[in-house]
């Protein structure tokens, strides 16, 4: 039996060791990353799962902007596919290749190997349609607790200093404003969702 103090190196032992072992795995799996191209399709290597995406399934090859700080990408490149998937490609952005380069490379590969009689696939439009508009919706309905929480928050601590009627303190509970945030989330994501599925 484990004496009282050797309860925190029973768990912290453990810990260290499966903390140090998924950050070796991090560092490992991200070297591994890849963007390749052949005759045949673009090979994409991520940190858990490989792709191959034939010439012929590609719906476009897109450079587009994200917010960065530091020493990250600003500039990324992704290729989406019949399935409407947008797959991004390691290492083609602005922090390792010339993105216009790379992109004017990979938009001729594309034209010249995707077949004759290749053309746009409409029910894979609609796919990307919807999952960039749910994906913009995320993104709104994140932005929006953010900034519903600045309000919020000097309403909590108004509330233990300003005399309030007892129905504005009793809303203004800690855990009454926790069971608001999910609900600001949803209700802004789904609106989102909606208009742009109807603006098309």
């Amino acid at each position: 039996m484990l004496a009282d103090d050797d309860v925190p190196a029973a768990i912290a032992i453990p810990f260290t060791i499966a903390w140090v072992t998924f950050m070796g795995w991090l560092f490992y799996a991200a070297l591994r990353c890849s963007t390749a191209a052949d005759i045949k399709a673009i090979h994409v290597r991520g940190m858990v799962r490989r792709r191959r995406l034939a010439w012929a399934d590609v719906q476009d090859i897109k450079a587009e902007t994200k917010y960065s700080e530091g020493n990250s990408a600003s500039v990324v490149v992704y290729v989406y596919g019949r399935d409407g998937s947008r797959v991004l490609l390691p290492f083609v952005d602005d922090l390792h290749v010339d993105v216009g380069y790379e992109l004017a490379v990979l938009m001729a590969a594309w034209q010249e190997l995707r077949g004759a009689d290749w053309s746009p696939d409409p029910a894979a439009a609609v796919l990307i349609g919807r999952r960039g508009a749910r994906r913009q919706a995320l993104g709104i309905g994140f932005a929006s607790v953010a900034l519903a929480s600045i309000p919020l928050l000097v309403l909590i601590v108004l509330r233990f200093s300003v005399d309030m009627p007892g129905w504005l303190k009793s809303m203004l509970h800690p855990l009454v404003v926790l069971g608001v945030v999910p609900l600001i989330f949803a209700l802004t994501a789904i609106a989102s969702y909606r208009r742009q599925l109807s603006n098309g």
